[in-house]
């Protein structure tokens, strides 16, 4: 079966619709980081990069045969063992990673939960349309002569559109009986 090329077009076109969203769910997202964000976000990303482990251990092993090396040469390292000063570096480093995956984190929890949001939206959008999509197909069955008439109870459940809080109701009800059972 070959596609039309009005039908692939409109598929690129749903396709850029669908990108242009998610566009600009991510710049309304950049637009609210603040001046102090913006370098924590920079941060947060660096951190998280495989490369830094590896360029950090390589700053601490040499910070370690440096000064083993000048105090095996009788000169005064700046950091003696048990190295007090890469002991504060690490701390203060620590605090640092910690803190800005703690901010990272509370944004991208805020991110998750606009997604959320929007997806329930679109979730619900959807139930509501394909109720319409039901009534619509079952006057359409009862109106036509050719098509034999009938009772159809699951269609007259579907074809109703279901709120928030009945669907909520619903949930709690089943998580009962699952419980009971």
């Amino acid at each position: 079966m070959t596609k039309s090329p009005e039908a692939d077009e409109r598929l690129r076109q749903v396709v850029g619709e669908n990108t242009e969203l998610k566009a600009l769910l991510e710049k309304q997202s950049n637009a609210e980081l603040t001046a102090l964000h913006q370098p924590i976000e920079r941060f947060a990303t660096l951190v998280a990069r495989p490369a830094f482990i590896l360029v950090s251990l390589t700053l601490f092993i040499l910070w370690i045969l440096v000064n083993t090396t000048l105090l095996f040469r009788h000169i005064r390292p700046w950091d003696d063992p048990p190295y007090f000063w890469l002991q504060g570096l690490i701390g203060v480093f620590s605090l640092l990673i910690t803190t800005t995956v703690l901010v990272s984190q509370s944004r991208q929890s805020k991110l998750a939960e606009q997604r959320a949001d929007v997806q329930l939206q679109i979730i619900l959008l959807i139930g509501q349309r394909t109720a319409k999509l039901i009534e619509l197909q079952e006057e359409l069955r009862h109106d036509l002569p050719n098509v034999r008439d009938r009772r159809d109870e699951q269609a007259e459940v579907l074809q109703q559109t279901m709120t928030p809080q009945a669907m909520i109701d619903t949930l709690e009800e089943l998580d009962e009986d699952a419980g009971k059972e």
